[in-house]
């Protein structure tokens, strides 16, 4: 978003580059400070050391969070799902936007009123910036398309892996042709007077024409907010109507249709979730960079003292997207949640890795007696093709009414299928494949 001069925002991270904003009334040259402190709020220690902590605490819970987010899908075999996939590319985007967004954004805008880092970073900082925010919003729209495929259309097969991976693809290069024009039209300039003798500049972008920026800006406004918006809202809509007031395909089970409705509807709340935080974080910054757009001329407007505590507070908020997801994850989806559990304790040495762990149901054992499930010996041997069988490490046995006796297994290791037991097991037969596992 430029000015008639050329000057104005950096719509990558949405840096408040307009020469407005940098003027200093001073009587004459003899009156400059090129050490700015303590001559406005801005430049107060109290201020300064606000903004350092806020920004910081974005900082350092977005790396965290989501850089747990790709260790817990990464390390997990079970957790290789194309959705994880996607949702592993967007920390990666989140990460991106916290390494080059963050710390390029307030230190020069807020803090030193200049850009120290040069030309090339500037350019570079600048895309990098563009392509991270745009990387998240298409990834947040492949997401949502994903989960209205499967929801709606549930014996439909999924989406292959390698097809996945090629929906990465497609969006990086989308944010990377998206985000072109910046780098070529990021520059340094000496907006003001205060710039010039100082000899210090600022980074933004120098349009040919003040409408070509501002055809830009509203451009990156749609593709970056209203487009994945949109989608988002649209897809989670028929999502939840169709969860929240029908029945799962296929023959009609109560306890198979209540767990498959549990699971999907935790789903759809936590995605429901995502794109109310989505609205909440970045809706009030696009909302500042119209007025800015429609005002940009206006001096008045640019010059208002409250204006840069505008900023901070829609950048804040706009930069601090980038570390809920991951706490979403940790609080409504257990998988993600005991991920982060294991890697934070051993981590922090608070436990040490056992080779035991607690059995799990399997629906493919549904309704087989345990004796069937069991070898000569009762160690767990016997097992089909292809199924994991648990090896009981401790056991209770009950009696039941009818005389026979119940072996139920707390803990277990793993135990190689083995085609020697003489024992075949037949999974029992379901109507539709509809136990899919949503993440």
């Amino acid at each position: 978003m430029a000015n008639e001069n050329g000057l104005g925002y950096n719509y990558s991270c949405i840096n408040c580059h307009n020469d407005s904003y940098y003027s200093y009334n001073f009587s004459n040259v003899d009156d400059f400070v090129c050490v700015l402190h303590g001559d406005d709020d801005l430049t107060t220690s109290i201020f300064k050391v606000f903004v350092y902590v806020m920004y910081i605490a974005v900082f350092v819970t977005a790396l965290v969070g989501n850089g747990l987010v790709c260790t817990v899908v990464q390390t997990t075999a079970r957790m290789k799902t194309v959705t994880n996939y996607f949702i592993v590319n967007l920390a990666v985007g989140d990460i991106l936007m916290t390494l080059f967004c963050v710390p390029f954004s307030f230190v020069p805008t807020l803090l030193l009123r200049y850009w120290p880092f040069g030309a090339f970073m500037c350019k570079a900082v600048n895309f990098s910036q563009a392509v991270s925010v745009l990387v998240s919003a298409y990834t947040m729209l492949a997401i949502s398309i994903d989960r209205y495929i499967i929801i709606m259309h549930p014996l439909k097969p999924r989406l292959s892996k390698t097809a996945a991976k090629l929906v990465v693809f497609g969006v990086w290069s989308g944010a990377l042709v998206t985000a072109a024009p910046i780098p070529i039209v990021s520059k340094l300039q000496r907006p003001s007077l205060w710039h010039q003798t100082c000899e210090v500049d600022i980074c933004g972008e120098l349009w040919s024409s003040t409408e070509q920026s501002r055809q830009y800006t509203y451009a990156l406004l749609v593709l970056q907010f209203v487009l994945p918006l949109s989608a988002l809202v649209c897809t989670y809509t028929r999502i939840a109507h169709t969860v929240w007031g029908g029945r799962p395909p296929g023959e009609a089970q109560d306890a198979r249709d209540s767990r498959i409705q549990h699971s999907k509807r935790k789903m759809v709340k936590m995605m429901l979730t995502v794109v109310t935080v989505f609205v909440m974080s970045w809706l009030p910054l696009n909302i500042f960079i119209v007025l800015w757009t429609v005002h940009e001329n206006d001096d008045e407007w640019a010059l208002w003292p409250g204006m840069p505590y505008v900023w901070f507070a829609c950048h804040w908020l706009a930069m601090s997207h980038s570390c809920y997801n991951p706490m979403i994850y940790c609080y409504m989806n257990i998988r993600y949640r005991q991920g982060f559990q294991e890697i934070l304790s051993t981590l922090l040495c608070l436990k040490k890795k056992d080779s035991t762990r607690p059995c799990q149901r399997s629906s493919v054992c549904e309704g087989i007696p345990m004796s069937e499930l069991m070898g000569a010996n009762g160690t767990g041997t016997a097992n089909r093709r292809g199924i994991f069988v648990c090896r009981c490490q401790t056991s209770k046995t009950t009696a039941v009414s009818n005389g026979s006796r119940s072996t139920t297994c707390n803990f277990c290791t793993p135990k190689p299928a083995s085609r020697s037991s003489g024992v075949s097991l037949t999974p029992p037969v379901r109507a539709a494949s509809v136990r899919s596992q949503f993440f």
